[in-house]
């Protein structure tokens, strides 16, 4: 059984792929997933093709018993609901399972006949997208009503930031006590940990922590 991850941003808005990755990565860690492979890509959710989303490459390698992770429903597609149905019959047809992490939501093989099911799966996860968009609009909303207030907004300077790297913080002080190589332990988080960090990232957390 292998557990794949889908990402996929705009490349016209320039997006990052960091919140959908941290998204996957806390649902992946709450339901104890090890992902196999992660597949992602750049280009516009109107892209109504499975091949021009990527997501064909993806499906070519299925096998029952597969799961595929994405963060949200609007990942596979936002404007053609007949594509949409059809990738998510390949891969219930392949009898491998979606999940929908945002809204913490799985389609599986035996879903694919009940109907009834399938479109409540849809209309949570559409449902926890269109809230997540809600409440990114609000939060930019009182930043600027803030702004024009003359007043702050983020973090307090020397506010120190949670990070992904925070769970792993005894695994790290023993490699760095053992005397490896910060190279290394960022591979070994990278590979083995599912925790994707950058050298500069890295670095600035331990001086941050004080591990430096």
């Amino acid at each position: 059984m292998a557990i794949y991850a889908y990402v996929r941003v705009s490349d016209a808005q320039k997006q990052s792929s960091s919140t959908q990755r941290h998204v996957i990565s806390e649902y992946a860690t709450a339901n104890n997933m090890t992902i196999s492979k992660w597949y992602e890509f750049e280009l516009s959710g109107s892209k109504t093709d499975s091949k021009a989303r990527g997501i064909d490459s993806l499906l070519s390698e299925l096998k029952p018993g597969d799961k595929i992770l994405v963060s949200d429903v609007a990942r596979l597609g936002r404007d053609n609901i007949h594509s949409l149905i059809r990738t998510i019959t390949t891969i219930t047809t392949e009898g491998a399972e979606l999940h929908f992490c945002l809204s913490k939501t799985t389609i599986t093989n035996a879903d694919q006949n009940d109907l009834a099911k399938m479109f409540i799966a849809l209309g949570e996860a559409y449902a926890a997208v269109k809230f997540s968009e809600e409440r990114s609009l609000k939060a930019k909303a009182a930043c600027k009503r803030r702004s024009e207030k003359g007043l702050h907004n983020g973090r307090k300077p020397g506010a120190v930031i949670r990070s992904k790297l925070d769970p792993h913080v005894a695994l790290i002080k023993d490699r760095l006590d053992a005397g490896v190589p910060k190279t290394k332990i960022i591979s070994e988080l990278n590979e083995k940990h599912d925790c994707h960090i950058t050298r500069s990232r890295f670095y600035s957390w331990l001086s941050q922590r004080g591990l430096n």
